[in-house]
């Protein structure tokens, strides 16, 4: 045959699935989200060959939820948009860190990450004309280091690959992914039912939970950051906190959102009862 009528192989691309809050069409929600997504990840993916999708515009058939997971367990590349702190967000990102595998988090500046992953690689950004441009630029570079990577790190995989290693040997099961998929059921499970006492018209004000600024006389070192942290986490219920930062005076400042006032009364007391001196500002 000759070698100029061989059929042409065609290459495949790349898969690169956004994570992302959305809301209702014509939400505020949607068109930033669907704003940064064609004004800054699609445009810029392309240029990197890969094909971009985003969960809302899926329409083959089936279950949605079902072909949500495959992307976030087969896609070369993930970009996850942590701004509004979504819970299917954060569930879908949790996905995603479980099988290990290239992901990058941008988020919108002022937004206070939870603790667990406030330490991850993240780009901030501002929603203006003049952040789209310094945005671009900054991801090309993390996108291009995050599909390098060998061994990607994240907080899931660096606690529990030994548990899910040693659980999946005694289970004598070759299917990781299997397993993993099971763990993650129960999650959702657990993820809906907690979502929708948050969205209740009628919960508690402390269910809501409060934000204060804590500002603590302490070194700036990590082993000060690090035990002033777990005293907070140890003593009170936590919903989210920042990484504490340096402040004027000697001072580490660091916001956290307690679910109670008696939450932020009992992390103080413990912080005192450390030998820190403990300044507090409700947000």
């Amino acid at each position: 045959m000759n070698k100029s009528s061989e059929p042409k192989q065609m290459k495949t691309k790349k898969t690169c699935f956004i994570v992302s809050p959305l809301g209702k069409d014509n939400s505020d929600t949607r068109r930033a989200a669907d704003g940064l997504i064609n004004s800054v990840i699609r445009p810029l993916l392309i240029e990197l060959d890969f094909e971009v999708i985003a969960p809302h515009e899926i329409d083959n058939p089936g279950s949605i939820t079902t072909q949500i997971i495959k992307h976030l367990l087969n896609a070369e590349l993930v970009i996850a948009n942590l701004t509004e702190l979504n819970p299917n967000v954060m569930y879908e990102l949790a996905v995603r860190h479980a099988k290990r595998l290239p992901v990058v988090s941008v988020v919108q500046t002022g937004t206070i990450l939870p603790f667990d992953i406030a330490t991850e690689r993240t780009i901030f950004f501002n929603n203006d004309m003049a952040g789209v441009i310094e945005l671009k630029s900054k991801l090309q570079k993390m996108v291009l280091e995050a599909v390098q990577e060998k061994e990607p790190d994240n907080p899931i995989y660096r606690v529990v690959k030994s548990q899910i290693m040693q659980e999946v040997v005694s289970a004598k099961s070759d299917d990781v992914q299997s397993y993993i998929l099971n763990r993650l059921e129960e999650m959702s499970m657990q993820m809906n039912r907690i979502y929708s006492r948050v969205r209740e018209p009628n919960v508690n004000e402390s269910l809501r939970g409060f934000s204060s600024t804590i500002e603590v006389k302490a070194e700036d070192t990590e082993s000060e950051k690090d035990k002033i942290i777990s005293t907070v986490f140890s003593s009170g219920r936590v919903m989210r906190a920042s990484i504490p930062k340096s402040a004027k005076d000697g001072k580490l400042s660091f916001d956290v959102d307690f679910e109670t006032r008696n939450d932020l009364r009992r992390s103080v007391d413990a912080l005192v009862e450390a030998g820190y001196e403990v300044k507090t500002r409700l947000n």
